[in-house]
C-alpha cells in the first residue's frame, strides 16, 4: 500500500511573489528551477541531492539539462545543525512537491478524495525547506584530516559543489509531528560506520520527530567551494551559494577551481 500525504488548504500561508528576480533570465514557469521565498532552487536531479553531499554538476544531452552527481559525504566529528527556513510556497512549488511525492510512491490525497496530478489541483500545502547556516563549522569539517583524501579527489573537478539547501515534502504523520513541534532543525551526523544520519529534531526538547528519509527532496540549492592555498596546502576557505544564471564569484584570493590557484 502506498503512503498517503494530505495537502491541507491553509489561508495564512505567505504568498511568494515571483518578482525581484528579473536578472535570472532562465527562471520561468515549467523550467528546471523554482523560486521559493525569493531564492532559486534546482529541480533536476533532486532525488539524489541529500544535504551536505559533495559532488559535481553534470550536463546531459543536447538540451543541457544539468544534474548533481554526488561524490562523497564528509565524515563529521560533530553534528551539523541545519535550520528550517520556511514553510511558505507558491503554486509552482506546490506542483513540484506533488509530482515528487507521486514519483516516490506517495499517494496524493486532497481532503478525502484521492486524485491524480492535474492542472486543476488547487490545494496549497506546507512543505519544509532546510538551509545550512553553520558554514564555518562545516568548512572546518571539510578540511579535517579524515576528509583530506576525498577533498583532494574533489579538487580534480573544475567546479565542485556541496548541497546546502533542500525543499522536502513529508508524509502526513511526519508533517503533523514537525508542525506541532514549532521550531525544528535538521541534525546531521556521520556514524563511524555506515551512512550519514539525518534527523528532524524539535529545538526545545531535542526530540527526534522524523528522519529525512521519511520525506522526498523535490528541489535543492548547492554552493560552490572557494579554495585557498595556505602554507603550500590547498584547502576549502568557504562555500558560496551558486545561483542559476548568476556570475557570483568567490572572495578575493580564492578560486572555485582549485587548479587555478598559484
Amino acid at each position: 500500500m502506498m503512503k498517503k500525504i494530505v495537502l491541507c488548504v491553509t489561508s495564512f500561508l505567505l504568498t511568494v511573489v515571483l518578482t525581484g528576480c528579473a536578472h535570472f533570465t532562465d527562471v520561468h514557469e515549467d523550467s528546471e528551477y523554482l523560486v521559493i521565498a525569493g531564492a532559486i532552487f534546482r529541480k533536476t536531479g533532486a532525488f539524489k541531492a541529500d544535504m551536505l553531499w559533495a559532488g559535481v554538476e553534470k550536463t546531459k544531452g543536447w538540451g543541457r539539462v544539468s544534474t548533481f552527481e554526488p561524490k562523497f559525504f564528509p565524515t563529521l566529528q560533530k553534528d551539523i545543525e541545519v535550520l528550517q527556513a520556511t514553510e511558505a510556497f507558491n503554486e509552482q512549488t506546490r506542483k513540484a512537491a506533488i509530482e515528487a511525492a507521486a514519483k516516490a510512491g506517495i499517494e496524493i490525497v486532497e481532503g478525502n478524495i484521492s486524485g491524480k496530478i492535474s492542472s486543476e489541483t488547487i490545494s496549497t500545502g506546507k512543505y519544509k525547506i532546510f538551509i545550512l547556516r553553520e558554514v564555518s563549522n562545516f568548512v572546518a569539517e571539510l578540511n579535517s584530516d579524515q576528509n583530506r583524501k576525498e577533498l583532494e579527489d574533489l579538487m580534480r573537478y573544475p567546479n565542485p559543489h556541496i548541497i546546502t539547501s533542500t525543499a522536502t515534502v513529508f508524509d502526513r504523520e511526519s508533517s503533523r509531528k514537525i508542525e506541532a513541534a514549532g521550531a525544528v532543525t535538521l541534525s546531521i551526523k556521520k556514524a563511524e560506520i555506515g551512512s550519514p544520519e539525518f534527523s528532524i529534531k524539535a529545538k526545545k526538547s531535542g526530540e527526534t520527530l522524523a528522519k529525512l528519509s521519511d520525506g522526498t527532496v523535490f528541489a535543492y540549492q548547492y554552493s560552490r567551494i572557494c579554495w585557498e592555498k595556505k602554507n603550500g596546502k590547498i584547502r576549502a576557505f568557504t562555500i558560496e551559494v551558486d545561483n542559476p544564471g548568476s556570475d557570483d564569484s568567490c572572495p578575493p584570493g580564492t578560486k572555485d577551481n582549485a587548479s587555478k590557484l598559484p
